[in-house]
């Protein structure tokens, strides 16, 4: 989820980013000279046989149960990774070497093995949802018993985190009875945007728009008591913007965006994910909800909740999806 603050403030900040569609090539540039026609080619052509490639994917995963799809997906990740994402898994290494120093090779070859299926599992994941978050047993709460009671008290800022299967997580609260909005990053694939969007819809998850434009609808749901969820782990431009580990804090996270729609609204913050256990058994953790302290400063909220999440990351690193970024 990336939102640009809703207002200036001191501080390094990103440059808000407003969600434009591409728009789709006319028959007319196929007499506008060769770049319009690689573009029309491109747009027409290549995506859509990779959109048909996805949609395939997604439909056909639909036909077994939720165990054999994600099994599929575990299979799959680390025989298809190698061969089309090489400097991806080379990053991965390096960013397990640096991160857990102490580590033995042998167990840094795991890790890689235990991210490539956690990748696949999630990518497959998509045509069992929500059956995932509906299979009996399959889920350990942690820490939720209050937390429809919490949520009937006022605003409140989920602070999610890209571990194992994120739509698992949401859809286990929806599935709880709690009324959730979120913004979020179109992938770049049309028929990928589409997979996504109709998941979370048809799961019940509100969608706010994409970019800058969620901004004024984001702060409208918090001030009449409604819960938004902010995913605050974040890769941007193949860059991990946070956690910060070990590197200085700054105001170019979703930790600033939370911390400022907080403060304005005085919601509760309350961090929650999900983390597999094996197979398709999970485990949704809910932390205790707080309020920022009034005398903090912005960048104090900051590293109180870059130390809430980045244990977290370290924790379950194999099953973190931006654990692939750069981290400089």
């Amino acid at each position: 989820m990336h939102l640009p603050p809703p207002a200036p403030l001191p501080g390094k900040k990103r440059k808000a980013w407003t969600y434009r569609p591409e728009a789709a090539p006319s028959l007319r540039s196929l007499l506008a000279g060769r770049e319009a026609r690689r573009q029309f080619w491109q747009y027409w052509v290549r995506d859509n046989l990779g959109n048909a490639f996805d949609l395939g994917f997604f439909f056909a995963l639909r036909l077994v149960s939720p165990t054999l799809c994600s099994g599929f997906g575990a299979w799959l990740g680390p025989r298809i990774m190698p061969r089309l994402y090489p400097v991806s898994l080379r990053r991965t290494r390096e960013n397990f070497e640096r991160l857990f120093p102490d580590r033995a090779p042998a167990e840094l070859d795991r890790m890689m093995r235990d991210y490539m299926e956690s990748q696949g599992r999630q990518m497959a994941e998509y045509s069992a949802l929500p059956r995932l978050a509906r299979q009996p047993g399959h889920i350990r709460h942690v820490g939720v018993g209050y937390l429809k009671e919490r949520c009937a008290t006022g605003p409140v800022i989920f602070m999610g985190l890209h571990t194992c299967n994120w739509e698992v997580l949401s859809q286990c609260m929806i599935d709880m009875g709690i009324t959730m909005s979120l913004n979020y990053d179109p992938p770049v694939r049309r028929a990928r945007h589409w997979i996504v969007r109709h998941v979370r819809l048809s799961g019940g998850l509100n969608l706010l728009p994409p970019g800058r434009q969620a901004v004024r609808p984001a702060l409208q749901l918090l001030e009449s008591g409604g819960h938004l969820l902010v995913f605050c782990d974040e890769g941007f431009n193949r860059r991990v913007r946070a956690p910060f580990f070990g590197r200085p804090a700054t105001l170019e996270s979703n930790y600033a965006l939370v911390a400022r729609l907080a403060r304005k609204t005085g919601a509760l913050i309350c961090p929650v994910y999900l983390t597999r256990d094996r197979g398709t058994y999970f485990t949704m953790t809910v932390l205790e909800p707080f309020r920022l302290a009034d005398e903090s400063s912005l960048m104090d909220d900051v590293a109180r909740l870059n130390a809430i999440v980045e244990p977290v990351i370290r924790d379950y690193a194999p099953q973190w999806y931006f654990v692939n970024d750069r981290i400089d």
